[in-house]
């Protein structure tokens, strides 16, 4: 099995020739400076730019994701000042409605003081007017009267004059007495 007695070889024996070991280191070595000079340059060339994009990627990604929170911040801060704002707008609303609405009832009150006093004036004049008519036709009938009584007529200018008098301190007797 290990070898032949008769110190022939066998056919298919496995033998070591120096030659074909230095062939074979050539060959490797050949192979090995063509894969280095022509295949591994530019596989490494590729790695390492790929491996360059996958860190810009990174860093864009990073990049992005802080201007995502800076927007976000930015957002959350104008929809806080929008909110003051509106919130503020609501109130200056809220005042000038309850301002103008104080104003408009002033100018009612102002309107409604204004018509009292006009009717109260014109109340008294027609009391004044009403009293004086009335004066005036108590005179007339007392002079009647008077002259029917005495049978004999006077002069009812001077009559009219005495009753007109009478009645008029009367009247200041009555405003006197009387409130307003």
């Amino acid at each position: 099995m290990f070898g032949s007695p008769l110190g022939q070889e066998a056919p298919f024996s496995l033998t070591v020739d120096p030659y074909w070991i230095l062939v074979s280191l050539v060959q490797f070595l050949i192979l090995y400076w063509l894969l280095r000079r022509f295949l591994w340059g530019p596989v490494t060339h590729t790695l390492e730019t790929r491996a360059q994009r996958i860190r810009e990627g990174l860093d864009l990604a990073e990049q992005a994701k802080q201007d995502r929170e800076k927007l976000k911040q930015e957002v959350e801060t104008l929809l806080a000042q929008a909110r003051r704002e509106a919130a503020e707008l609501s109130d200056r609303s809220t005042q000038a409605a309850e301002s103008a609405a104080a104003q408009i009832r002033a100018e009612a009150r102002a309107e409604a003081d204004r018509i009292r006093e006009r009717g109260r004036a014109d109340a008294e004049q027609l009391h004044d007017q009403a009293l004086a008519q009335l004066r005036g036709e108590l005179a007339s009938m007392v002079v009647l009267a008077a002259s029917k009584l005495l049978g004999r007529e006077i002069d009812p200018q001077q009559h009219r004059a005495l009753i007109e008098q009478s009645l008029n301190e009367a009247g200041q007797e009555f405003r006197k007495a009387s409130p307003n």
